[in-house]
């Protein structure tokens, strides 16, 4: 059935729900998974430089480049640890399980990972994400379903995830 699952994951908003489903999924199939978190961009506490340098272009000045590293290497290293945490959650249920953490558009990089990894199954979640949302922020589970080379499970989050969800206001 399915011996190569990638679960692309939303580190900062991890559904744990979500997860849990995947893993029995893995379990009940004996298959691997690989765990991937898309840094992107226009992604919440994304490190913006420009925000290092107020409104001067004053990037010659070394401390700012280096506040600006560090904060970029923090944020880097959280991915990591939150997909390790999830991939030894994932060893110490009997499933095995890896990690990568890239940097790009999430939809692209989830596509081309499945197809290098050669995956049998896209294990993605949907913010629900509906009208000028979805318009301006895209839809990568959308983007994913439309050009993945092998088949795509969106898990939609619960009436009361969304709920639940702090709002953009």
């Amino acid at each position: 059935m399915f011996n190569k699952i990638l679960v692309a994951l939303d580190i900062r908003e991890i559904d744990r729900s979500a997860f849990n489903q995947v893993l029995s999924l893995a379990k009940t199939t004996g298959a691997k998974l690989m765990l991937l978190n898309v840094i992107a961009p226009d992604e919440n506490n994304y490190p913006n430089p420009f925000v290092y340098s107020g409104y001067e272009n004053d990037w010659a000045n070394e401390s700012l480049i280096t506040v600006y590293q560090e904060h970029w290497s923090k944020f880097k290293q959280q991915g990591l640890e939150a997909l390790r945490s999830l991939a030894e959650e994932a060893k110490a249920a009997g499933v095995e399980a890896e990690f990568i953490q890239d940097f790009g558009n999430p939809g692209r990089t989830i596509c081309n990972l499945a197809q290098t990894w050669s995956a049998d199954l896209i294990f993605v979640g949907s913010r629900s994400l509906t009208g000028v949302k979805e318009i301006f922020l895209g839809s990568v589970s959308n983007y994913v379903t439309h050009h993945a080379p092998c088949s795509v499970l969106i898990v939609r989050e619960t009436a009361q995830e969304i709920e639940s969800r702090p709002t953009d206001d």
